[in-house]
């Protein structure tokens, strides 16, 4: 009997240190300096919009106490702005602001002023964990509220994100109503996610450790994992959304998007899959049709 409780005391030592791993995975990941992802991204193609952002580009930091943690950020102004419109721009898992600006750049050649920032615990801003959407949401709401007062109530504003930035641009929907939401590969719930993870990468028993990490991250770190769904938040919420993701996805599948496109309420929604694209690199395989893509969503919300 002692033999037995022994096993099964080692067990689940096991268990819990592979679902501490998991869970580390995400709220304590490896971050980009802002260096490093600079020459990410121009590797990748986008030294143009960095010569923007160096030279061209009318810029205005702004930092935010939101929710325990400081929200540091840029407002870009256009100096050729077309009408009141403004576009706030959420990056991904890892990153910081400037995996922002390639698509900054595009509302700024369609007329839009755009406000980019780093999310809790990335880039300058502070955070001692990231929670994959939950916290972040919150904070996208005050930076959506910081919008309003400073180009005005009846200001035009929509939503881009990539990867968690655009889960985030979703959960947030359940707090404010922007007047669109273009999401990159976008997941649709947390709890899926981190399965269809620990099948791929740990093999068996992947239901138990993410039962486990669901357990943990909301005793330990007040993390939600069940709670962090954005299908349910776009469920009922009627902004068009854009939804753009790589057929050849292999961290969030595309089925992420497909499902919550099936569920979206307004008729305006879109759904587009970019043959080939890996993880968030479907502006980098095909920059002029995603942008035609981008251009005319807008032009069907009447917001170009």
């Amino acid at each position: 009997m002692i033999i037995v409780l022994l096993i099964l005391a080692i067990l689940l030592v096991i268990l819990i240190h592979i679902a501490q791993k998991c869970l580390n995975i995400v709220i304590l990941p490896k971050r980009y300096s802002f260096s490093d992802l600079r020459d990410y991204e121009i590797d990748k193609g986008f030294k143009d919009v960095f010569d923007q952002y160096d030279n061209v580009w009318n810029r205005e930091d702004f930092s935010l106490d939101i929710n325990g943690v400081t929200i540091k950020g840029e407002i870009i102004r256009n100096k050729h702005p077309v009408g009141n419109k403004v576009a706030i721009i959420a990056h991904g898992h890892t990153a910081n602001r400037y995996a922002c600006l390639k698509y900054a750049d595009l509302f700024y050649r369609a007329g839009y002023h755009a406000v980019i920032y780093d999310e809790r615990h990335f880039g300058d801003s502070t955070g001692d964990i990231c929670t994959l959407g939950q916290e972040e949401a919150k904070d996208l709401r005050d930076i959506f509220g910081f919008t309003k007062e400073k180009f005005g109530q009846d200001c035009i504003i929509g939503l881009h994100g990539e990867s968690m930035g655009a889960a985030t641009s979703l959960l947030v929907l359940q707090y404010v109503k922007p007047d669109f939401v273009v999401a990159d590969c976008p997941f649709a719930d947390s709890v899926v996610l981190f399965k269809e993870f620990v099948r791929k990468n740990m093999g068996p028993f992947s239901s138990l450790i993410v039962w486990t990490v669901c357990q943990i991250g909301k005793l330990r770190y007040h993390y939600d994992v069940k709670g962090t769904s954005p299908i349910n938040v776009v469920k009922n919420a009627d902004v068009p959304i854009c939804y753009m993701h790589g057929d050849s996805d292999t961290l969030i599948d595309c089925h992420h998007s497909k499902d919550m496109f099936a569920v979206c309420r307004n008729r305006k929604s879109e759904l587009h899959l970019f043959k080939g694209a890996e993880h968030a690199r479907s502006i980098a395989i095909d920059p002029k049709g995603y942008e035609a893509i981008l251009r005319d969503f807008l032009k069907s919300c009447d917001m170009l």
